[in-house]
């Protein structure tokens, strides 16, 4: 009888751990954007980013993981996030991409939206916020991204 509940017990402990691993590996959250050294001198001045002379404009910018985008939040605070989506940055669709008049970026892969004040959550299953780097306004108007 003894052997009986051994095996037994082993059955459950073995089926615990089993039902754990399947239940956790789905979990994507946990991931993370891989790491990639920034230091990016944008000069506002030119053509190509005069989207960032107003409040709430935006530009795509090649730089980061994916690629990087630059928000404008106010006169004199940008907001620079890689656009490699936290959920399944493994992915190779894992890009987000803002809203055309929206304050939001969305990856059309898995769903998630984030929004471009903060780079938080604001619809799942993406439990992380976007990666975001260092910048500073400096003199000439010209924006210094880095991490």
């Amino acid at each position: 009888m003894k052997n009986i509940n051994n095996h037994f017990m082993r059955a459950i402990c073995i089926s615990a751990l089993i039902s754990f691993n399947v239940i956790t590996s789905c979990n994507k959250s946990s991931s993370e954007v891989p790491y990639s050294a920034i230091n990016e001198y944008i000069n506002l001045n030119l053509p190509s980013y005069i989207n960032l002379n107003v409040i709430n404009g935006w530009v795509y910018y090649g730089a980061g993981s994916r690629g990087i985008i630059i928000y404008r939040k106010s006169q004199t605070e940008f907001i620079v996030f890689d656009r490699n989506c936290p959920y399944d940055p493994t992915a190779s669709c894992a890009l987000v991409k803002v809203i055309p008049n929206n304050i939001l970026a969305v990856d059309s892969c898995c769903g998630s939206q984030f929004s471009l004040f903060d780079g938080s959550v604001t619809q799942g299953p993406s439990a992380n916020p976007l990666l975001q780097y260092r910048n500073d306004l400096l003199t000439n108007n010209v924006l210094h991204i880095y991490n």
